[in-house]
């Protein structure tokens, strides 16, 4: 019974290796012609909000992105202390908030292991919602408009 299935597999690779006309050949012609992955035009997507000119992940970078044309909003979305939602990019508070100007919060800089690098900063995990409401925002980089910094809050997710 085995050399019977042995003979089948056989004829079987056989009949699939012979070509009976059927077998793929290369387009001709207009069929040719490459064709692109994306036939719409691209998705403009926002990271951060429009962080060029306001300061990332706030409301108002999210408005002017939507302004400018952005067809979505990419959030980075972190916990707080209690558990609130908020939208922040890093996690540390130090490169885009006032939090070095706060001294009733200046013992909680720590320095931990963070995607194996030891990070130093004030990390929003250790931080309530309503000590985040305290803080301002302000732009990362120097070389960015700094005229909206110090004027807005970091943005809590409200779900009911």
């Amino acid at each position: 019974m085995a050399s019977l299935w042995v003979v089948v597999a056989a004829a079987l690779l056989v009949l699939g290796c012979a070509s009976s006309g059927a077998t793929a050949r290369p387009l001709v012609g207009a069929a040719a012609a490459k064709q692109p992955l994306q036939t719409s035009r691209p998705y403009n997507i926002a990271h951060r909000g429009s962080n060029g000119e306001l300061p990332e992940e706030t409301a108002a970078a999210y408005m002017r992105a939507v302004d400018e044309g952005a067809d979505f909003i990419e959030a980075d979305i972190v916990a707080t202390k209690d558990g609130h939602l908020v939208c922040f990019h890093d996690v540390t508070l130090d490169d885009t908030t006032d939090v070095a100007d706060h001294k009733e919060f200046a013992a909680r800089r720590r320095t931990l292991q963070v995607q194996w690098a030891n990070v130093t900063g004030y990390f929003i995990t250790d931080f309530t919602l309503a000590e985040l409401k305290t803080l301002r925002v302000k732009q990362r980089w120097s070389f960015r408009d700094k005229s909206h910094d110090g004027t807005r809050t970091l943005i809590p997710l409200l779900f009911w």
